[in-house]
């Protein structure tokens, strides 16, 4: 048995997926279920407690329900709960190194009110996460006991024997200890204003500082209206320090005992998202140290487990978060939950939503970051949530389709690439609460709902070995090296985003097309340059932009200041709230980056594009219709020698379109005039994954 190639696989699961009647403990029921060997078993121990309340080995005692099991549930669809022990526990992740793959033990920082024993933050109370309106929620790794010593020095020194003791390769952080609410909310508690204080110097009006100490809900709600605002930046800038520093405690501590961390490290948020809702700044927790950062890209799996009704919403939000973070910590290991099913929860996709599920799969895995030596996936691979309670057979299906997403090894991006500034990064903080204007992230997955997906991101300093269309978000916001560079950018097309009002030819830019949004009243202007965008503007095309422009969608335009608008609660939908932009502008700019893009293809459904190494042309077709199969109809520049479906479906070939007849025929029903154009079966909510192998 072996692991998989070209991607790693993480599987986080209940103890609920192990045996503790077994000899073994389960690892090699586990391994015989899986069918192949992950890169690591994730025990999701749920409970703090684990590490807060651990004892050491020198006598065995039964673990809590709530590390037995997420939430202590009493079963999943596989067996009963079990009444694991510290011994048990450490004789499974013994037996797993053994068989060539490691335990994380998997902690978040919930507390579930003395359910299933006496917790350790009741004797500790000063730890709990304060919220807006007196709430209390769960743990908050940053702050510190009456004392004055801080919770982090206590937590890593007892992770460490934990980690020790029970012989697991390393540990993985999610809720708790890391960010898991929108920091508008909290915490505004005396203890976290003081750290601000005494770390930026901040000076807080005599209000607020008399206020300090006393921690009731009306007092600490007042601290945190006049924080957030007053001092908004400054206060997410020091919850990214506080973050950047717990992390580098904890990694160094657990990395000198031989293990790694790995950290969720945002809520379903992209790089910038992260940072304004959450107050972490993802590539400074990986300069810190983190080994991996688990993304949860999972769309389906909280799609349909939420009140929500627009699917296609939430998967291309998702999505976009694989690239921009890529781009953005740049270094260091990425890994994308990939939600499969959930007993606590009670939701199963690859049960429910299956063809969902494969989309998903296949999708994250596509995205790109194209770098000086060439290109490479913006994901390494899957940590997979949960891993409980699934079926050899049932296993089976899900390694083919990982296998498949694992198996493109991609040369370069044909669909256009975004650029990724560090600097216009750093600068989105104040601009966003000034302006309220679309993040790049933002401009990524709106396009993708018109229609036209970006395959990729490029980072600025790598932009001098990229050829090919390429997408400039807030080209006001670079610096002037980077908007020289991109002045002088002559190897594709150019589409650039910035403000209403700007000038392109203040920079020695000549756009073919220059538009503004007509109906807002902070508007975007986009405009096009270099490549084929002159001799492709064609007449048709302007008119059919000037139709998308000259529609108002109705929607409201934002009003007063920016800065006082109401943010949203929570992280899972478009959290962001956001200047008005046109449905018409969003779908003129999509119309002009597909039209104008350098892509040899044609298609009459949105696509992704890449070329592989062996000269084929990966072609990724998506179904926009949730519950109908489709047909994609694809017309190559070159000349076709042969297709090849990767997909699991669909199962026949493509119907090449004949010239001679004008109908649609498989090859093997006859000798093809001319392999240029072809038409391939999509099936509901799915992906079909062709290469496209030119003619010499």
């Amino acid at each position: 048995m072996e692991k998989l190639k070209n991607g790693k696989v993480f599987i986080w699961m209940q103890m609920l997926g192990f045996e503790r009647e077994d000899a073994d403990r389960g690892a090699d029921r586990f391994l015989n279920q899986t069918g192949f060997v992950p890169d690591g078993a994730c025990a999701l121990l749920f409970h703090p407690d684990f590490v807060n309340q651990h004892r050491g080995m020198d006598e065995e005692y039964e673990l809590p329900a709530d590390n037995c099991a997420y939430y202590g549930i009493p079963r999943n669809s596989e067996r009963e709960r079990q009444p694991w022990t510290n011994h048990d526990l450490r004789d499974l992740a013994r037996n797993l190194a053994a068989s060539g793959t490691g335990m994380y033990a998997g902690i978040m920082g919930s507390t579930i009110g003395d359910a299933f024993h006496r917790e350790w933050i009741a004797d500790h109370p000063e730890i709990y996460s304060h919220r807006r309106g007196g709430g209390r929620h769960g743990h908050f790794a940053l702050k510190r006991f009456a004392d004055g010593t801080y919770y982090e020095d206590f937590f890593v020194d007892q992770l460490c024997r934990t980690l020790v003791d029970y012989g697991f390769k390393g540990v993985h952080l999610s809720d708790g200890f890391c960010p898991n609410g929108n920091i508008f909310h909290g915490d505004y508690s005396t203890d976290l204003v003081t750290q601000f204080v005494d770390h930026t110097g901040f000076v807080l009006p005599d209000t607020i500082k008399a206020g300090l100490g006393n921690d009731e809900a009306e007092t600490e709600d007042a601290r945190g209206d006049w924080i957030w605002r007053h001092a908004r930046a400054e206060w997410i800038e020091f919850l990214c320090w506080r973050w950047e520093r717990f992390f580098a405690k904890i990694c160094a501590r657990v990395h000198a005992v031989g293990c790694e961390v790995m950290v969720l490290g945002m809520y379903c948020t992209d790089p910038f998202e992260t940072k304004y809702c959450l107050g972490m700044d993802m590539a400074r927790i990986m300069r810190a140290g983190v080994d991996y950062l688990t993304a949860n890209i999972l769309p389906t799996s909280v799609f349909i487990s939420s009140p929500w009704e627009t699917q296609d919403y939430f998967f291309h939000r998702y999505m976009a978060i694989a690239p921009t973070t890529a781009a953005h910590i740049r270094d260091g290991h990425l890994i994308s939950m990939a939600g499969v099913q959930d007993a606590t929860e009670e939701w199963d996709v690859m049960k429910h939503a299956p063809c969902l599920h494969e989309r998903d799969l296949y999708t994250m895995m596509a995205y790109q970051l194209a770098e000086k030596n060439g290109s490479r996936r913006a994901l390494e691979g899957y940590f997979l949530c949960l891993g409980d309670g699934i079926q050899r057979e049932d296993w089976n299906w899900e390694r083919e389709r990982m296998e498949i997403a694992f198996s493109a090894d991609v040369e370069r991006t044909l669909s256009p690439v975004m650029l990724w500034s560090d600097y216009a990064y750093e600068r989105m903080l104040n601009e966003y609460i000034d302006t309220r204007r679309w993040t790049p992230f933002k401009l990524f997955y709106e396009l993708a709902k018109a229609g036209t997906h970006c395959g990729a991101c490029v980072r600025s300093e790598d932009l001098d070995s990229f050829s090919g269309t390429l997408l400039v978000p807030d080209f006001d916001m670079l610096s002037p090296e980077e908007q020289r560079m991109i002045a002088a950018y002559d190897r594709g097309t150019v589409i650039c985003t910035a403000l209403g009002g700007f000038r392109p030819e203040a920079y020695g830019i000549k756009p073919a097309v220059l538009i503004a949004d007509r109906f807002s009243n902070r508007p975007l202007t986009a405009f096009a340059f270099g490549g084929s965008a002159s001799a492709s503007v064609s007449d048709e095309l302007l008119a059919a932009v000037e139709a998308l422009l000259s529609v108002d969608d109705g929607a409201p335009n934002l009003e007063g200041e920016p800065a006082d608008v109401e943010d949203h609660p929570y992280t899972l939908v478009d959290t962001l709230r956001f200047a008005k932009v046109t449905t018409g502008f969003r779908d003129a700019v999509a119309l002009l980056l597909q039209s104008l893009s350098d892509c040899p293809l044609t298609c009459d459904t949105p696509y992704m594009a890449f070329q592989l190494t062996n000269g084929a042309y990966r072609l990724y077709l998506f179904n926009k219709t949730d519950y109908q199969y489709r047909r994609a109809f694809v017309t190559m520049k070159p000349t076709v020698a042969d297709t090849r479906v990767v997909s699991s479906f669909p199962i026949l070939p493509v119907r090449y379109k004949d010239e001679a007849t004008g109908g649609l025929v498989h090859h093997y029903t006859g000798e093809i005039s001319s392999k240029q154009s072809f038409e391939v079966k999509l099936q509901p909510g799915g992906v079909t994954i062709l290469d496209v192998f030119p003619s010499e």
